[in-house]
């Protein structure tokens, strides 16, 4: 589940920041403000973070190398879901 979830828990707060680098002074305007500081926000990159943790605990305590493809194959699914959900937005604009 840690993994299936990681594209979207760690990808947003990867997103957000970089979105408010690239950002600078002009944040005021951009529509999508509110998304942007709350998934580059101190809070959020806790949550990150954590999630970063629990992976990590996770892989050292229960990953297995006959474990490995199959968790792979779920992050690769779970990353093209989430790349589709952003796409479909933009596909309707």
């Amino acid at each position: 589940l840690h993994v299936a979830l990681a594209p979207c828990v760690i990808g947003y707060g990867e997103i957000g920041e970089r979105l408010l680098a690239e950002a600078g002074d002009s944040i005021a305007a951009n529509p999508y403000r509110d998304w942007i500081e709350m998934y580059s926000g101190t809070e959020y990159n806790g949550i990150m973070t954590g999630a970063i943790a629990t992976i990590d605990r996770l892989a050292e305590t229960r990953a297995t190398p006959a474990r490995f493809d199959s968790l792979l194959a779920t992050f690769k699914q779970a990353t093209r879901l989430e790349s589709a959900f952003w796409q479909s937005g933009l596909d309707l604009t």
